[in-house]
């Protein structure tokens, strides 16, 4: 697992929004990150993590992962400023984010920060993993 030292090369890329893309994990909450990292990880994804926003959007630019796996309220950049912030720099190429919020309705959360969904904490492991499988399957048929 990867943080914010890099040491993914990010060589693993599969297209613009391949399956073999990382995922980063961006939370402040050191042993949800983790936690969530090893979830991922235990399926086979190659992951990196990010403690902070402007962490999230330096090994975005770095490694253009596939999928950010986003917390809302963070320190610093919050979610929708790691979003807008990416979008600015990286146009179409910003990837999509799962948002995670400890407030009620994470869709209408998600949708107002331009996420692709939202999942409220707490979760449940098959939730999260749900949605990141949902998440790549669409993204390999758009690619079909």
């Amino acid at each position: 697992m990867a943080d914010h030292d890099g040491s993914d090369d990010g060589s693993d890329r599969d297209g613009p929004d391949g399956p073999d893309r990382p995922i980063l994990v961006i939370d402040d909450d050191p042993h949800l990150r983790e936690a969530i990292a090893r979830i991922l990880q235990s399926e086979g994804h190659t992951v990196l993590t990010a403690p902070d926003g402007q962490t999230a959007v330096a090994l975005t630019k770095e490694h253009a992962p596939g999928l950010l796996v986003l917390d809302y309220m963070m320190p610093g950049m919050d979610g929708g400023m790691v979003l807008g912030a990416l979008r600015e720099e990286l146009r179409e190429e910003a990837p999509p984010a799962l948002l995670l919020t400890a407030s009620h309705g994470p869709q209408d959360r998600a949708a107002q920060i331009g996420a692709v969904m939202g999942l409220e904490k707490p979760f449940n492991v098959p939730e999260l993993l749900e949605a990141v499988e949902r998440h790549r399957r669409k993204n390999a048929r758009s690619r079909d």
